[in-house]
């Protein structure tokens, strides 16, 4: 019994030593990286092309836990009724969880991502009925929810100004009662904004 006890001992003591080790080689710009992930934990950012193709706003509110990781959501309203846009999304909430990757360089919470989503959505589609000239439109709302992934790519100024691109593709759950039943929906944007 004190034998185990001695090696439990011994490998947590050599495991602690070692992420020491790990810590204190941070090159200068690893260690700048950290500390700006713990002072700028905060990310708010626009999609400029929801809001140049559609009349839409989209918002992306982003928290840095550390940095290799974070949590956000993003906000979709589409304001857009008379460009033949009735089935895409109304509106959408889609909290996510994104893991970063380094290349030759620690980015510290930027750089290139992979996320997973959930994405709960509101659109509408038309049923356009014909009475002999006559043409009747029916507009009903729909709700779905769905699970997905994505990639992209943020940039983050030692000010705090951010770039982020990212696609996503979900796949829903079946909880709407449209006929004509989606099976997948995107994510896509071009985000620009601060982290604070």
């Amino acid at each position: 019994m004190k034998r185990q006890l001695f090696l439990i001992l011994l490998t947590i003591s050599l495991v602690a030593n070692a992420q020491d080790k790990t810590d204190v080689q941070e090159t200068e710009s690893q260690k700048r990286m950290t500390e700006f992930s713990k002072t700028k934990p905060h990310a708010l950012s626009l999609d400029v092309i929801a809001g140049l193709v559609y009349p839409a706003f989209n918002s992306r509110y982003e928290y840095t836990l550390n940095k290799h990781s974070g949590i956000g959501a993003d906000l979709n309203i589409n304001f857009d009724n008379e460009n033949g846009t009735e089935a895409l999304e109304k509106f959408s909430f889609s909290p996510y969880y994104r893991q970063y990757f380094f290349s030759k360089e620690d980015y510290g919470a930027k750089g290139f991502y992979g996320e997973g989503f959930l994405k709960f959505y509101t659109y509408e589609n038309d049923d356009r009925l014909f009475f002999g000239d006559a043409i009747k439109t029916n507009i009903k709302t729909y709700f779905e929810t769905a699970a997905g992934v994505g990639i992209g790519w943020k940039w983050v100024s030692d000010s705090g100004f951010l770039i982020d691109i990212n696609f996503g593709l979900g796949r829903n759950f079946g909880f709407s009662d449209d006929p004509n039943k989606r099976v997948f929906t995107g994510k896509s944007g071009l985000n620009f904004g601060l982290q604070f």
